[in-house]
């Protein structure tokens, strides 16, 4: 009897406002966007992005599986918890998307089960993209012909935002949950929390949570008692 390969929970949630829309653009970042916003149009099957943590390459991962429900989101840091022959259940993907694929590296079975994803999806015309910290040549793959096959992947740098644009992200994904930050408050945030997105989104998170179980505003008193700053 063949056996089967594991199933995976393709299910790995992810966070439900990410969008193109309201992803902050700066210049550098216009023709990754296009590139993604029109990604079954492109001629490239592999798509590589990288850059900083806190840049928003898991935003745009999330934001083109909001605009493509057959998109199978894969966060690495969960995937690690399963073996690696779980990717063989993804044989009848057309469209994978792996956030931050370099936690494989040095991982020969999971590498090699990469490697296997890889030709599947490039013999089926299928769409695989990728984030990680740097670019795929620059990857510590033991593989050598895993990292042969991410080569050939169209690669763009997620350049990241300034402070001025991280505190307009705050207050905007405040704004969509119905909270408004005024501008002394988002000044006296940027001024004491570490102002990576993740972070700043992780506190709004908390302040909303806090500012609903008390039914309160979000005001400099507020934030001071929740965070004991």
């Amino acid at each position: 009897m063949a056996s089967t390969s594991p199933q995976l929970p393709l299910s790995f949630a992810f966070a439900g406002e990410a969008g193109f829309d309201n992803f902050l653009l700066r210049q550098p970042n216009a023709a990754l966007l296009a590139h993604l916003e029109q990604l079954l149009q492109s001629p490239g099957r592999l798509s590589w992005l990288w850059g900083e943590a806190g840049s928003g390459k898991s935003h745009l991962l999330q934001a083109l599986c909001q605009q493509h429900p057959d998109a199978i989101y894969l966060p690495m840091h969960k995937l690690l918890a399963y073996e690696p022959d779980c990717l063989g259940s993804l044989q009848q993907s057309n469209f994978v998307v792996i956030d931050d694929i370099g936690l494989a590296c040095g991982r020969r079975e999971w590498e090699e089960q990469l490697f296997a994803l890889c030709n599947h999806l490039l013999a089926s015309d299928g769409r695989l993209v990728c984030t990680a910290s740097a670019p795929p040549a620059l990857m510590p793959f033991v593989l050598a012909d895993l990292q042969s096959r991410l080569q050939l992947a169209l690669v763009y740098e997620v350049h990241l935002l300034d402070e001025a644009g991280r505190a307009q992200v705050l207050v905007e994904r405040a704004a969509a949950r119905g909270i408004e930050l005024k501008e002394e408050v988002v000044s006296y945030i940027m001024a004491r929390n570490p102002r990576s997105l993740h972070d700043l989104m992780g506190l709004l998170d908390q302040l909303d949570m806090q500012a609903l179980a008390e039914q309160r505003r979000i005001t400099i008193p507020f934030v001071k008692a929740c965070l004991l700053w």
